[in-house]
Order: structure tokens, then sequence, then C-alpha cells
């Protein structure tokens, strides 16, 4: 069952033994702008630590002739890293019948490199900073390219919003809220430190369990 706005704020007054309201000491307000702040710091965590846990994968359709497309423009925060077999790195593919052919990521600086006259099934793609995913070399024919990404967070304003990562990192979620209403009147940058520190110690040590790492994951 999905996580919503709701159940964390539930659970959180469950810590603070009381119900989370518009007018209750903290807030919904404060409440949900907290999970919005853990929520941030998570999808920091998921990208650092390349994990599946947050990712998407998008399907993009290749026209021949065109190069730029905007499908992810609203929502790309960055293309996902991976390395094959041998130890290339690629960042999406070409999928084919029986097949699937690695694009590079690249720069807008390797179009240099690139005929500009030329079409083909591309090799490699670059991110524009308007969010386009432009492919080298031109497309010459039809062709579906998968790109794995991680999404821009969505803020949660409603109660009724899902929370991200399908319940993995709920419990950071609820004891990282219950650490901001318990400490809501005091800033302290070693407090605000430690926060943080909480947030990414807890999230690796739960990735590592997803990725199968038996070495310890220090906080």
């Amino acid at each position: 069952m999905a996580t919503t706005v709701t159940n964390m704020l539930t659970w959180v007054g469950y810590r603070l033994d009381t119900t989370i309201a518009a007018s209750s000491e903290p807030s919904q307000a404060e409440c949900i702008q907290w999970i919005n702040e853990t929520v941030s710091e998570l999808l920091t965590v998921c990208v650092e630590r390349k994990t599946e846990i947050g990712r998407s994968t998008a399907s993009i359709t290749l026209a021949d002739g065109t190069s730029s497309y905007t499908d992810l423009a609203t929502t790309l925060l960055t293309p996902c890293e991976m390395f094959d077999d041998d130890g290339l790195r690629f960042c999406g593919w070409i999928e084919k019948t029986n097949v699937r052919n690695p694009l590079k990521l690249g720069t807008e600086a390797d179009s240099v490199n690139y005929d500009p006259a030329a079409e083909s099934e591309p090799d490699m793609f670059y991110v524009t900073g308007a969010n386009a995913l432009v492919f080298l070399n031109t497309p010459d024919a039809t062709y579906t390219a998968k790109v794995p990404y991680y999404a821009v967070h969505t803020i949660l304003t409603a109660t009724t919003d899902t929370v991200p990562y399908i319940g993995v990192f709920d419990s950071v979620i609820i004891e990282a809220v219950t650490m901001r209403a318990q400490n809501r009147d005091e800033y302290d940058l070693s407090y605000e430190l430690n926060w943080f520190k909480y947030i990414r110690g807890q999230a690796r040590k739960i990735i590592a369990m997803r990725q199968g790492e038996t070495k310890r994951v220090l906080s």
C-alpha cells in the first residue's frame, strides 16, 4: 500500500504524542515542509549511490531527421550512470527486437565530433540547459530510446499525496520529521549537520542492503 502524507502525519503524531493538524504544534504545514526536505535529501543519496530506488526509465520514440526531444523537460534531474560487463559507462540504450545498443552520455561539446549533416542510429545523447535530450547522430529512422533517470522531486502539498520511494525510507522520513519537530524553535548548525548526517547514513544502510553489499556502511 502506498504511503500518503496523511500516514506520515499520523505516525509522526504518535512519536510526538499529539495529533498533527492545521493549528497544532508543530502544524501540518510545517510537517509537510519537513517531509519535503527529507525526501529531497534522500533523492540526493539515491543518485549518489546509483540505486534503483526513485529511478524511472523513459521510453522515447526517435523520429527520422529529429535530434532533440523534450519528453523529460519537466521531470529530469539526471540520467542514470551504468556500466556494462567490460566496465564501459552508458546511460541508456537503443532498444531493438533482439539487442540493446548502449547510449553514451556526453555534453554539447561532443557534437563537434559528429557530422551535422549525417544521419544514423545514435550512440550518444546530451542534456541541454532546458532539459532537452539531443541525440547524436541525428536518427535516420524510427528508434526506441530507453533512458533510465532520476526525476525532480515533486513537492508534496496535499495530505492525499503519495510519499515517494514505495515505503522503503518511511522510517527514515518519520524519524527525520520528528527530529525537526523537537528542535523547531532552536536553530543550531551542529544540529542541522547531524540531521543531514542521520538521513544520509540511514539511507545508505538501506540501499546497501538492497544492493546485496556485505561491507559495513558508515553513517
